[in-house]
């Protein structure tokens, strides 16, 4: 029998790896085009100062997480997509033989790739998708 530590990396794996992606779009494209546009009652396509990339809007330091939160603005719903299935079929697979932590890790961040997956589905989400496309 292998040891239960190493058995489930991939499970592990998948739930870092659903994680980070969530909350790199979280930090680096939601937030900080909530508080750059929406707060201030204005769009990324003002008549005033015209259309603003985030590029265009931000510069230095937040580039390094703007430009990972714009790749899995592009790419993140057929990501995510990929990663719930990942995630139920290691579920249906090992289930029986996970840790109850390990589970409701898995299921919980499923259920976050599911909830980024529908936002990016909505009207705000093709919104942000519009700005980082510009």
């Amino acid at each position: 029998m292998s040891q239960p530590g190493s058995r489930f990396v991939a499970a592990r794996l998948l739930v870092i790896g659903q994680l980070s992606m969530v909350a790199l779009y979280l930090a680096g494209a939601v937030v900080p085009y909530l508080l750059t546009f929406t707060f201030q009652g204005t769009d990324h396509c003002s008549p005033t100062t015209g259309c603003q990339a985030p590029g265009d809007v931000f510069g230095g330091p937040m580039l390094v997480l703007l430009i990972p939160a714009m790749i899995i603005t592009i790419v993140g719903p057929m990501a995510a997509v990929l990663l719930l299935l990942m995630s139920f079929t290691s579920l249906a697979r090992w289930r029986r033989e996970m840790s109850d932590a390990l589970r409701r890790w898995v299921f919980g961040a499923a259920g976050l790739t599911l909830a980024f997956l529908v936002f990016t589905l909505l009207p705000p989400g093709r919104l942000l998708l519009s700005w980082v496309l510009d």
